[in-house]
């Protein structure tokens, strides 16, 4: 119940709609106990009941009665002086009872449609900005295929089993009820023979729930399965194809797909079983009802007519009684994709948001006694102490797994360090509102990644404001005006998947003026030339050392020669600062700079004279 409550939440925004759709169910139920209900003048007329003794007819009760005087209205209403008259009176009744009522059912079909399209279009909504509130660290320990299944599959599944239960929740018990209350008032026995079914309706229900939850449980898990295995494929496709690992991926996603068969199959015998079931017993006692109904017309104790009504208005019944039987079937899927959906919508950020605006950098950027590890433990970073003056441009270098990205990752707050804090002019930024702080950076990081849009919309990605002379101006900064011109669509040609179409190079360029077009007070680079040619390297080197003039930045840099100009270097080593100078300075210390130094250099010279 309190998943339903929570499904039904999303309805509130839409309640005239809702309204509306409720009060057009409850007429379509009216509807439909209002056509068997003319059955009974049709059977009259048909009977010739006029002329039947009433004296062996017990007398009524309240029920009876108010049926009684109901058929009675009918009759004044469709008076005529023949037979044959009166009987076209009723036709024309019926017809216009079926026009209006498939008027209503038509716009309670369309107004349906558009809510719950909504209803749907909201909570994906609430799940991906939900989503895209969690820590950095929450997309490390999950699946992305599984994400994509939660906003897209597990979304539908619960749009599609829950949402249409509230519309059958409107409509059928209320046709249930009137249509239960006509077969009451024309006989009792009958209507608690009729009914004598419900006892084994409800054992049924109750042992097959908890094998309909598990299978939809497996279902759920299967389809993450599945999807995350395409995922993975889609976006890895040069390593399945260079390692030809095409047969390997393509059978652990046949074996997803299989479990999702398997226990499909299985959740269908259970649903096909249930109403199959109730309907057996349920025809058994419609065949006792018409045994025990015929002998009371024999004897007299009931009218024709009314047996007939009764039997068609227990037909009639089945059906919405049967889409209520079917509801726990239905809604197990349901109900278990609700509760991974709500799952994450109620799960809460491990970055606790500071409440204060980030103001302007104006001083110094300080760590102090920084110590940070991931959930295995072990420290990557212990006691780091250091300060970034405004105007001034500090290197960090290192082995890789030396703690340099992480320590980015601290400076950027992706994650808040386990001990120690980042001071920005003398105040923590735990709590500095995280937009405003991270609006402080502009980072150029080593995978240029850029999105299925055009060069201009990439460089203004994150200003909605950014005009056309601030991206151009970017663009020149960065060294891509160039390239950019000599393109088909200049600044409105599409750059493809992640930047496909653009070379490495002409990426990371793009990259670079998406950062400048932020308007920074620090920029970061993380290794934002290590995957590129030596060609490419030198133009974008180059765009850096103009971008940097005159600027706060931090740079991570796996070529030495690229961070030579620096005020200051920072050398990592097991998590730890282990040196820091200049790049004279550290040369002279000739410790593990100098080490990394002359490995490099004594490589490239290496490489020149095989050139060579």
């Amino acid at each position: 119940m309190k998943t339903f409550l929570r499904v039904f939440s999303f309805v509130r925004p839409y309640l005239p709609l809702f309204v509306g759709l409720f009060l057009a169910n409850i007429a379509l139920g009216a509807f439909g106990a209002l056509t068997m209900a003319v059955i009974k003048p049709v059977m009259s007329e048909l009977f010739d009941e006029s002329r039947t003794a009433d004296a062996v007819i017990p007398a009524a009760n309240g029920l009876q009665a108010a049926k009684d005087s109901f058929f009675k209205a009918v009759d004044a209403l469709l008076a005529a002086p023949t037979p044959g008259e009166r009987l076209f009176h009723l036709s024309l009744l019926i017809v216009a009872l079926f026009v209006l009522k498939n008027l209503v059912k038509y716009w309670s079909g369309v107004s349906y449609a558009r809510l719950s399209e909504l209803i749907s279009r909201d909570m994906r909504a609430l799940v991906f900005q939900r989503l895209l509130r969690q820590p950095l660290s929450f997309f490390n320990q999950n699946k992305s295929g599984e994400l994509m299944a939660l906003v897209t599959n597990e979304i539908n599944t619960m749009h599609g089993s829950i949402v249409p239960f509230f519309m059958q929740l409107l409509r059928n018990p209320i046709e249930v009820l009137l249509l239960l209350t006509l077969l009451l008032s024309m006989s009792m026995k009958l209507s608690l023979i009729a009914m004598s079914t419900s006892v084994v309706t409800l054992v049924v229900i109750r042992v097959a729930r908890k094998y309909l939850r598990r299978y939809a449980t497996r279902m759920a898990d299967s389809t993450a399965g599945y999807i995350g295995t395409l995922q993975e494929a889609v976006s890895a496709i040069r390593i399945v194809k260079a390692f030809r690992a095409e047969s390997k991926v393509s059978n652990r996603f046949f074996d997803h797909a299989t479990a999702y068969v398997r226990s499909s199959v299985k959740l269908a015998k259970i649903n096909e079983a249930i109403p199959s079931v109730n309907e057996v017993f349920a025809i058994s006692a419609l065949a006792v009802v018409l045994y025990v109904g015929g002998h009371e017309v024999f004897a007299g104790h009931m009218r024709g007519s009314d047996l007939m009504t009764f039997l068609f208005a227990l037909f009639a019944i089945m059906s919405p009684t049967v889409s209520l039987v079917s509801v726990p079937g239905q809604i197990q899927r349901g109900l278990v994709a609700a509760e991974r959906v709500f799952n994450l919508v109620d799960l809460q950020p491990s970055l606790i948001e500071g409440s204060e605006k980030c103001p302007p950098f104006h001083k110094v950027l300080r760590f102090e006694n920084l110590s940070f590890h991931y959930h295995t433990g072990i420290d990557v970073l212990q006691d780091v102490n250091f300060d970034l003056p405004i105007g001034k441009k500090i290197a960090l270098v290192g082995a890789s797994g030396s703690g340099k990205s992480t320590l980015i990752d601290l400076l950027v707050r992706f994650y808040d360090p386990t001990k120690g804090r980042v001071l920005l002019d003398g105040q923590d930024i735990r709590g500095f509102d995280t937009n405003s702080y991270r609006e402080r950076f502009g980072i150029v990081s080593q995978d240029a990644v850029l999105f299925n849009d055009t060069i201009a919309n990439n460089i203004a990605f994150s200003r909605e404001s950014c005009s056309r002379e601030e991206i151009h101006e970017a663009a020149r900064i960065a060294h891509a005006d160039s390239f950019i011109a000599d393109l088909p669509q200049g600044y409105d040609t599409m750059v493809g998947d992640r930047g496909v179409l653009l070379s490495g190079g002409q990426r990371q360029r793009i990259a670079i003026a998406r950062a400048i077009a932020m308007n920074p007070d620090i920029l970061v680079f993380d290794e934002a030339t290590s995957a590129l040619d030596s060609e490419s390297e030198k133009i974008v080197q180059l765009a850096i050392t103009d971008v940097l003039k005159n600027r706060t930045a931090v740079i991570i840099a796996h070529r030495l020669s690229t961070i030579i100009g620096c005020d200051h270097i920072l050398v990592f080593d097991k998590g730890r600062i282990v040196e820091q100078g200049t790049h004279s300075e550290l040369l002279d210390l000739n410790g593990h700079y100098k080490h990394l130094y002359d490995l490099q250099f004594s490589k490239h010279e290496e490489e020149q004279h095989e050139g060579r």
